[in-house]
């Protein structure tokens, strides 16, 4: 089940993720693998710097040039649970390779506004 870690990457409005894969590119360029009915969660960091996950949604091709070949392969939006967010991969895969881009949405101490940062998930078979 992959584990999304995320934090703030200082005092920026930029996030810096992690996953229980190994991955830690000391910022929000992460790519984390999934397989067909996989749980992901997404969760703060240790001293994340963040004061709450606000949601994690699909970023739709046309929306921006880099989601061009984004692919949805939520089996349906990732909901709040507690202080995660758990998303769930369809039974099928689209295909090895497949890039789903998706939003991190959050909220910083002290900022009532919303922001956002978008990495990938990518399947694996």
């Amino acid at each position: 089940m992959p584990t999304i870690y995320v934090s703030r990457n200082g005092q920026s409005l930029n996030l810096k993720l992690r996953d229980n894969q190994g991955h830690n590119p000391g910022n929000s360029n992460l790519t984390t693998d999934v397989d067909p009915d996989d749980q992901v969660i997404w969760e703060l960091d240790e001293d994340s710097g963040l004061s709450e996950l606000v949601g994690v949604e699909y970023s739709p091709p046309g929306t921006n040039p880099k989601y061009n070949n984004s692919v949805n392969f939520f089996a349906a939006p990732p909901q709040k649970q507690g202080d995660v967010i758990v998303g769930h991969i369809v039974g099928q895969s689209p295909g090895k390779g497949a890039r789903l881009n998706y939003k991190i949405q959050f909220k910083i101490p002290g900022d009532s506004r919303t922001h956002e940062e978008d990495p990938k998930l990518q399947m694996n078979s």
